[in-house]
C-alpha cells in the first residue's frame, strides 16, 4: 500500500470518542491505556483544551482516539456547531462518569444526553456505547460504593431507555481500565470501513491533493474554533473543484452556501482593499481575497465573532498567515 493510502486510512478511520466532564478522568485513561504512563505521572493534568486525538492500531488498522475537554465551554461546542465533526464515523462513544463527585451528577446525565442524541444523528454506523463509572479507587467503602453503582446505573439507563449500554467499574490504579479498553478497542475494530475497498474507490492524485491540503485545513479549523464561527470556506477563483472548509463538509453543502452568498447585498458593513464584512439575513460574513486568486469565506451567527475590533484585528492576521501558507503549499509539486 501506498504512503499516501496509509494515510488517508488514518484519516479516514472510525473514532473512539471520551466524553464527560472536565475532570472525570479522560485524559489520564488515554495516557495510561494508549501511551503506557503510569497513574501517578497523570495526577497533576490541566484540563483538557478543546480536544485531542491520536491514531491507534487496532487489529492492524487504525482507529482515532478523540479526548473531549469537558469543561462546559467545549461541550457546548462539540454538541452544537462541531457535532457533525466530532460525532461523525464514530464506532464506540465511552463516556466517562466520576462516582466521587455527586454534585455533578446532573451535568454528567445532561452532557450523556445530549452526546448520545448527536450520536444518533450524525454516525454512519449502529455505534457501541460504553458508560465507565470512574475512580472506583476513590470509594474504598465496597457497599458504599455498589449502592453508587446502581443508582448510576440506573440513572443513565433511564434516560437512554432504548440504547444498549454497557456499565464498566474502572480505576487507573488497577487493570480494570486496561481489560475495559480491550473490549472497547475490540468492538470498535468491527466497525473499521475495509481498507481495499477504500483502496479501489479513492484515485490516488486525489488522495495526495487531500493530504496536501490537510496542513491549510488545520489552520481554517482553528480559526473557527477560536473566534467562535460557524463556518469557514476556502475557495479557488480559478479551479471550481477547489473547495476547503473547517467541518469537512460534503461539496453539495458548500455549494449550497455558496448559492446562498450570492445573495448577501442587505448590509454591508466593512470594506477593504481586500476584505468586507456583510450580513446576509441572520448571518455575518467576512470575505477576505487571499492570494494567489482564493477567497476565505467566514460565516457566524453571533455578531460579536465578527464585530469586535480585536476579533477583526486577529481575523486578519490570521488570513495572512493563510495567504503565505496557501502560497507555499501551491509552489510544492504533489
Amino acid at each position: 500500500m501506498s504512503h499516501y493510502l496509509k494515510q488517508l486510512k488514518t484519516q479516514s478511520s472510525r473514532k473512539i470518542i471520551l466524553l464527560g466532564l472536565s475532570q472525570a478522568g479522560k485524559t489520564s485513561i488515554r495516557d495510561v491505556v494508549f501511551e503506557g504512563k503510569a497513574p501517578e505521572e497523570t495526577q497533576n493534568y490541566a484540563a483538557t483544551l478543546n480536544y485531542e486525538r491520536q491514531i491507534e492500531q487496532v487489529a492492524d488498522e487504525p482507529i482515532t482516539v478523540m479526548d473531549l475537554g469537558g469543561q462546559e465551554v467545549f461541550l457546548k461546542r462539540f454538541l452544537s456547531s462541531m457535532s457533525s465533526f466530532i460525532f461523525s464515523n464514530v464506532a464506540v462513544l465511552v463516556f466517562i462518569c466520576d462516582i466521587a463527585t455527586p454534585e455533578k451528577f446532573p451535568a454528567s446525565l445532561k452532557a450523556f444526553v445530549e452526546g448520545v442524541s448527536r450520536l444518533e444523528e450524525m454516525s454512519d454506523v449502529q455505534p457501541a456505547i460504553y458508560v465507565l463509572l470512574h475512580k472506583t479507587d476513590l470509594m474504598p467503602d465496597l457497599t458504599q460504593r455498589a449502592e453508587r453503582m446502581e443508582f448510576l446505573m440506573e440513572m443513565f439507563q433511564d434516560v437512554a431507555a432504548t440504547k444498549s449500554i454497557t456499565f464498566l467499574q474502572t480505576s487507573i490504579y488497577d487493570n480494570s481500565i486496561h481489560e475495559a479498553f480491550k473490549r472497547i478497542t475490540a468492538e470498535a475494530s468491527e466497525v473499521i470501513p475495509e481498507a481495499d475497498t477504500m483502496e479501489k474507490e479513492e484515485d490516488l492524485e486525489a488522495i495526495k491533493q487531500r493530504l496536501r491540503l490537510r496542513p491549510i485545513q488545520q489552520v481554517l479549523h482553528t480559526l473557527k474554533f477560536m473566534n467562535r464561527l460557524d463556518e469557514v470556506i476556502l475557495i479557488s477563483l480559478d479551479d471550481p473543484n477547489f473547495k476547503i472548509n473547517a467541518s469537512e463538509l460534503e461539496d453539495s453543502e458548500i455549494k449550497h452556501i455558496l448559492t446562498l452568498l450570492d445573495k448577501s447585498n442587505d448590509l454591508r458593513l466593512v470594506t477593504g482593499s481586500k476584505s468586507k464584512l456583510e450580513r446576509l439575513g441572520s448571518v455575518m460574513m467576512y470575505k477576505s481575497n487571499i492570494q494567489p486568486n482564493h477567497l476565505l469565506i467566514l460565516l457566524s451567527r453571533d455578531d460579536k465573532s465578527m464585530l469586535e475590533t480585536r476579533n477583526l484585528q486577529e481575523i486578519e492576521e490570521t488570513v495572512n498567515l493563510l495567504s503565505n501558507q496557501l502560497e507555499s503549499m501551491l509552489k510544492t509539486p504533489i
